[in-house]
């Protein structure tokens, strides 16, 4: 069985009272309507604390992609040929699957697009605040270029979304300006190392969330869009890890 992406799971924790069990987790799952799978994926996560959903988000991308169920039986191959009719009859069953496949949306997609949109919001928000506060030039720079791919991170995001006929979200979500409070009222040192550290783990979590789809998602073009910003985001973090030593030897 597939798990379900970590976004589809987070609508059904919250609320949740962090740091929370599985055990937590599981009954507020339940308790807010989750469904057989999502309750399964969330019974093969380690028993362990969970500081922040991030930490939930984190866990199921290190499950294994692929869990059959307990108990399930595996087909068997076949050893008899099948017929040459039946064959090809298989095989035109298998493209018109695969055609399928390519238009479907997952359950969550539309939901990873609004949320995404959001994060790229939250994160030109956070570095045009980090441009007024940083002091250092290289943290500068960062900020910089997070806005600017960003911003085209989110205009390629917000074109899948008219796509579908999304409504467009117009702020950031709670959490986001939490932290964006929690940043201005912050300066000096102070300032540069939670804002440091929250790219670090924000790229952290979103590269798990994209590996998803583009490992997962039916939708072709969401497919795409989620394996290159992976790989962006890749470069993003490997930048902000430097700029955390260079803040670090400051």
């Amino acid at each position: 069985m597939a798990h379900v992406n970590p976004i589809q799971v987070q609508k059904y924790l919250k609320g949740v009272d962090y740091p929370a069990s599985k055990a937590a987790l599981l009954e507020k799952a339940r308790s807010m309507g989750a469904d057989e799978n999502v309750c399964t994926s969330l019974e093969q996560l380690p028993d362990e604390e969970f500081e922040t959903p991030a930490d939930v988000s984190q866990a199921f991308g290190a499950l294994p992609a692929d869990t059959p169920p307990s108990g399930a039986r595996r087909d068997k191959p076949a050893h008899d040929k099948p017929a040459h009719g039946h064959a090809r009859a298989s095989r035109e069953g298998h493209k018109d699957e695969s055609r399928a496949a390519d238009t479907r949306s997952s359950p969550g997609s539309n939901e990873f697009l609004v949320q995404a949109i959001q994060d790229s919001m939250a994160e030109i928000q956070i570095c045009e605040l980090a441009l007024e506060k940083l002091g250092n030039e290289d943290a500068k720079a960062f900020a910089q270029s997070m806005i600017d791919e960003h911003g085209r991170i989110g205009r390629d995001l917000e074109r899948l979304a008219a796509g579908r006929k999304l409504d467009m979200p117009r702020r950031i979500r709670p959490e986001q300006e939490m932290t964006v409070d929690e940043l201005s009222s912050l300066e000096g040192r102070d300032f540069e190392q939670r804002w440091i550290q929250y790219n670090i783990d924000v790229h952290e979590r979103d590269i798990k969330v994209l590996q998803h789809y583009a490992a997962e998602e039916y939708d072709p073009d969401i497919r795409k869009l989620a394996r290159t910003t992976a790989d962006t985001f890749g470069r993003h973090l490997k930048v902000a890890h430097d700029v955390s030593r260079k803040l670090a030897r400051v």
